[in-house]
C-alpha cells in the first residue's frame, strides 16, 4: 500500500491489535489485486479477524478487474430457515457470523493504472483473536509450496503427517506460528496426490510401471482385473530381484499382511537369505482376497517370473489356501510350517506352558525319526493327548515341522516366517493404510532401496576387512575367512568352535571309504557316524 502521491508499499507497520483509520488507507494505491489482498490480509492477521472476498467487477471490454472488495469473515447473518429446518438429519453448525461491517475496497483508475482504495471500514463488533488464536483462522491458514514440497519430501521417506508437523511447528518455535493445521496439510497432500494420480488410482499404478520398466527391463509385472475392469490382483519383481531369486532361491519364504493400503489387500511379501545371511526380497504382491485361487495364480505368476526355477523348501505360517497352491504349483517343494505359529497355537489350543515347551523341543531338536516316534508318545501320554483334535491334527503333519523329519533339506538357516514379519515391520515405516495404490507402491519401491543399501555395506566389508583368527584350526579359519563373506564365516567359525568337544570313539577303515564314529563332550550316549568317501573326498 502507498499514499496517493507515492509507490507501491506493502510493508505498512502496525502494531497488534491497533487498528487504522479510513484516513489512513483511503487513497492508497495497489499495483494489482493481489498485492491489496495480501495487504489486508496481512493486516487482519495482525490485528486479530479473518478475511472473505465478498463484491468484484470486471470492465466489459477489457475483462479486468474493475472493483474488489473483501470483507470481515463474520460480515453477514445465517439464514434463521437453516437452524428453523426441523427435518435436517445432521446439526447445525455452530453460528459465527455477527454482522460485522467491517470491509475494504478497492476500484480501478485507468488514470494512474493502479488500485485505489475507496472503501475501509476498520470498526468490529466482535472480540478480535489473540496472537497464539489467529492460526485457526481460515484466511491466514495456507500451505506454501515450499512447505508442501517439504512436507512431500519428507513423506516420501516414510514419515507420518503428524511427525513431520511437529518437525515444521518445531522450526517455527511452536505450532501456533504455522501457517496451517495439520488437517490444511493432510487436505493439500491428498490434492497434491489427486492431481498426480488423475482419475484412474490402478491405471496409474500400471502407468507406473511400464515407465519404470523403460529403466529397467528386466521388471516384471502381472495384474488381473475383476469383472469390473478394477485391479485384482498384482504381482512385480524388478531386475534385482530376479537375479537374486536366481542365485539365493533355493528356500522360499512369504507371508501376507492387512492394513498396509487404503483398499486393504492383503501385501504378500516373498523373500529368501543372501550370502551374507540377510533377508532378500524375490517380489511382492498385492491379492484380493486370501483364497486357493489367488494364491495359485500368485504362485504361478511368480515362477513364470523366475524362469520356472522350482525352490527346494518353502516355509509358510500354515494358512490352509497357502498350502494347497504350494501343493497344486510347486511340487516336490519341501514345505515348512513356521515355528512360531506352531507354538502359539499349541499353547492357545493347549492352555499348557510344560505341553508347549516339550511340543518346541520335539518340533525343534534334531533327533532319529525313531526318537522322535518314541518321545512324541510319551508326551502325549504323559498330557493324556491321546484324543485331543488339535494334537491329531498335528501329528498327521509332523512331516511339515518335525526336525526329525526334515533333516538333510537346506532352509539357509530358517524354521519360521521370521523374516518376512521383520520384513512387513520395516515396510510398515514407509507405508500408511491411507495410501492410494500408487503412492504404495512407490513407497514399497523406496524402501526396497534401502533394504539393498544393506547389502552393499555388507559386501564393503567382507571386501575390505580380515577377521582375527581365534581357534585351534587356524589354517581352515584361515581359509574359511577367504571363502565366505563376514556374517556366514563367523557362523562357521562357530561350528569350528564347536568341534573342539567332538570326541572320535571307532574308526573303522576300508579301500574306499572311512567311517568315524563320535560323539559330543557331555552327551556320552549319543553317537555319530561320519562316513568319507576317499576317492571323491566327500563326508
Amino acid at each position: 500500500m502507498s499514499s496517493p502521491h507515492s509507490s507501491s508499499n506493502l510493508g505498512i507497520s502496525i502494531a497488534p491489535n491497533v487498528g487504522l483509520q479510513a484516513s489512513d488507507v483511503l487513497g492508497s494505491h495497489f499495483d494489482s489485486v493481489e498485492d491489496a489482498e495480501l495487504w489486508y490480509n496481512n493486516y487482519a492477521r495482525m490485528l486479530g479477524f479473518g478475511v472473505r472476498k465478498d463484491d468484484m467487477r470486471r470492465g466489459k471490454k477489457s475483462g479486468r478487474i474493475t472493483i474488489r472488495r473483501w470483507v470481515c469473515h463474520f460480515e453477514g447473518v445465517r439464514d434463521e430457515r437453516q437452524s428453523q429446518n426441523c427435518s435436517r438429519v445432521r446439526e447445525p453448525r455452530p453460528i459465527t457470523r455477527t454482522g460485522c461491517r467491517a470491509s475494504f475496497r478497492v476500484n480501478y483508475d485507468d488514470s494512474v493504472g493502479k488500485y485505489i482504495a475507496k472503501e475501509f471500514r476498520p470498526e468490529h463488533n466482535h472480540h478480535l483473536a489473540s496472537t497464539n488464536e489467529v492460526h485457526l483462522i481460515r484466511s491466514h491458514r495456507k500451505v506454501t509450496d515450499a512447505e508442501l514440497a517439504q512436507a512431500k519430501a519428507l513423506r516420501h521417506v516414510g514419515v507420518k503427517t503428524c511427525q513431520f508437523m511437529d518437525y515444521m511447528a518445531d522450526q517455527v518455535e511452536g505450532p501456533q506460528n504455522l501457517r496451517f493445521t495439520r488437517k490444511d496439510m493432510q487436505n493439500t497432500l491428498d490434492a497434491s496426490t489427486r492431481a498426480e494420480v488423475g482419475d484412474s488410482n490402478s491405471d496409474t499404478t500400471i502407468a507406473y510401471f511400464a515407465a519404470k520398466s523403460e529403466h529397467d527391463p528386466g521388471l516384471c509385472f502381472e495384474y488381473t482385473l475383476d469383472d469390473e475392469n478394477r485391479l485384482r490382483n498384482l504381482f512385480w519383481a524388478d531386475c534385482v530381484a530376479r537375479y537374486d531369486y536366481q542365485c539365493f532361491g533355493d528356500e522360499l519364504a512369504f507371508d501376507a499382511t492387512y492394513k498396509t493400503n487404503v483398499y486393504h489387500k492383503p501385501l504378500v511379501t516373498l523373500v529368501g537369505t543372501n550370502h551374507h545371511f540377510r533377508t532378500t526380497v524375490f517380489g511382492f504382491a498385492l491379492l484380493a482376497d486370501e483364497t486357493i485361487d489367488s494364491y495359485t495364480w500368485l504362485l504361478q505368476t511368480f515362477l513364470s517370473t523366475m524362469g520356472n526355477r522350482m525352490p527346494v523348501s518353502v516355509i509358510t505360517d500354515g494358512d490352509k489356501a497357502m498350502s494347497k497352491a504350494i501343493k497344486t504349483v510347486f511340487t516336490g517343494c519341501i514345505h515348512r510350517l513356521c515355528c512360531w505359529h506352531l507354538e502359539r497355537n499349541a499353547q492357545a489350543n493347549l492352555k499348557n506352558e510344560d505341553f508347549t515347551r516339550k511340543f518346541r523341543d520335539l518340533m525343534l531338536t534334531p533327533m532319529t525319526v525313531t526318537e522322535f516316534e518314541t518321545q512324541w508318545s510319551a508326551v502325549v501320554a504323559e498330557f493324556a493327548l491321546e484324543h485331543h483334535a488339535w494334537v491329531q491334527k498335528m501329528y498327521s503333519k509332523r512331516c511339515k515341522w518335525a526336525e526329525a523329519y526334515l533333516r538333510g533339506t537346506f532352509f539357509a538357516g530358517m524354521r519360521s516366517t521370521q523374516r518376512c514379519e521383520s520384513m512387513n515391520a520395516y515396510l510398515s515405516r514407509f507405508v500408511q493404510h491411507k495410501l492410494k495404490l500408487y503412492e504404495f507402491v512407490r513407497q514399497i519401491d523406496h524402501a526396497l532401496r534401502n533394504i539393498r543399501t544393506t547389502e552393499t555395506s555388507d559386501e564393503f566389508k567382507t571386501k575390505y576387512s580380515t577377521p582375527v583368527l581365534r581357534t585351534h584350526l587356524q589354517s581352515l579359519e584361515k581359509h574359511a575367512a577367504q571363502l565366505f563373506p563376514l556374517r556366514v564365516f563367523s557362523k562357521v567359525r562357530d561350528e569350528m568352535l564347536r568341534e573342539g568337544a567332538v570326541i572320535e570313539v571307532k574308526t573303522v577303515k576300508a579301500v574306499d571309504v572311512a567311517l568315524y564314529t563320535v560323539t559330543e563332550f557331555g552327551t556320552p550316549t549319543t553317537c555319530w557316524n561320519v562316513i568319507h568317501n576317499l576317492q571323491e573326498n566327500h563326508i
